[in-house]
């Protein structure tokens, strides 16, 4: 399921922003200032939702914050719509923004053109796992989580298929090769089992003994 973070101190667009989100079958936290946020929550998120004004720190200063640490997609919510204005969104690698007062059909397509770009991002997020393929970092919440380069490959390829069932024989191809589909299924298995120990044990879920999901 996507997964958006609304950062938004208007207390009256909050349950309309998160009804449409919902009947869209995304998931979205919201929270009313950047305060409210810690660090361990940027690896939750696919999708930011900043506003501009904030109480507290703005969103300016929250999403250079962000950058530093992430290559998360961001989508500004403002009433400012001036050049200078869309000069400083760029300039702190905002993806997108959008105007107030905004229709929640005009934001839904939004999110979905960004969503459609997520299995070609450097880096793949779901709930606290994090993998950053340009470092090779993979960190749970803030604790990194040492894999091996097999490990690595298995939990990417299951991250990049988040929201659907991968096949075993898929896996094996992608990580071994289809010449060593008979010889590498046990070793999966074994890849699989050290994960759930780095990871959770219900993280990974077997499907009918042929399929495994992250979820």
């Amino acid at each position: 399921m996507l997964s958006l973070c609304l950062i938004e101190d208007n207390k009256k667009l909050w349950p309309l922003v998160h009804q449409w989100l919902l009947e869209a079958w995304w998931r979205c936290d919201r929270y009313s200032s950047v305060e409210k946020l810690s660090e361990k929550h940027f690896v939750r998120y696919h999708i930011f939702l900043v506003d501009v004004m904030l109480p507290g720190e703005d969103g300016y200063s929250f999403v250079e914050k962000l950058r530093e640490r992430s290559d998360v997609w961001i989508i500004m919510l403002t009433a400012k719509w001036s050049m200078e204005d869309k000069k400083i969104w760029f300039a702190v690698w905002v993806d997108d923004y959008l105007v107030k007062p905004f229709s929640m059909e005009e934001l839904k397509m939004r999110i979905e053109a960004l969503s459609t770009r997520l299995t070609d991002t450097a880096f793949y997020t779901f709930e606290e796992i994090f993998i950053d393929r340009k470092s090779r970092l993979a960190r749970k919440w803030d604790t990194v989580l040492h894999l091996t380069p097999i490990e690595w490959e298995v939990l990417g390829c299951l991250l990049r298929n988040k929201w659907v069932v991968a096949q075993r024989a898929d896996i094996i191809d992608h990580v071994w090769g289809a010449d060593e589909m008979r010889w590498m299924s046990r070793s999966l298995d074994v890849t699989i089992s050290h994960l759930r120990s780095k990871l959770t044990k219900q993280m990974i879920q077997t499907v009918a003994g042929v399929w495994y999901q992250i979820a």
